[in-house]
Order: structure tokens, then sequence, then C-alpha cells
């Protein structure tokens, strides 16, 4: 499938909506809350430790990019 440059342009804006959505503390918690999902099960959903997740939700680690990837998809359904 042949994708043109407005396609990946618009494919990185979506990254970028997702990064900066689910890039805080606070929207890590927020949406751990919203799922009822404990620290650990948040973490299990998207594939990192407890600790890690922890640390992002604290504030104590910057959230990287994937994680906040991750629970967008979580959030749209992909992968349930």
């Amino acid at each position: 499938m042949a994708r043109t440059p407005a396609d990946i342009g618009a494919a990185a804006a979506q990254i970028e909506d997702a990064t900066r959505l689910f890039g805080t503390a606070q929207s890590l918690t927020e949406w751990r809350q919203r799922f009822d999902y404990s620290q650990r099960q948040a973490a299990d959903a998207i594939g990192c430790s407890r600790g890690a997740w922890a640390g992002y939700e604290h504030g104590d680690q910057p959230i990287p990019k994937y994680i906040s990837l991750a629970i967008a998809a979580l959030s749209l359904g992909v992968g349930r």
C-alpha cells in the first residue's frame, strides 16, 4: 500500500497528538483510573514493569513516546 506525503504527515500528527494526550503523569493516572486498573494491571497492559509505570505516573521518569502510543492504542481498543 503506497503512502503519500500527506498520509505520512497525517500519521505523524496523530502520533504527536497521542504523545501530548498521554504525556503527563496526571494523564497516566487518569487513564489508569478510568479503566479501573491497578498500577500492575496498567503496566502489564502496556508492557512495562510496575516500577517503571509508577515512575512515569509519579513524574520521576519522563514518559517515552512508545508508552504514550501504547496507551492511545489500548484506549482505541487495539490489542484487546
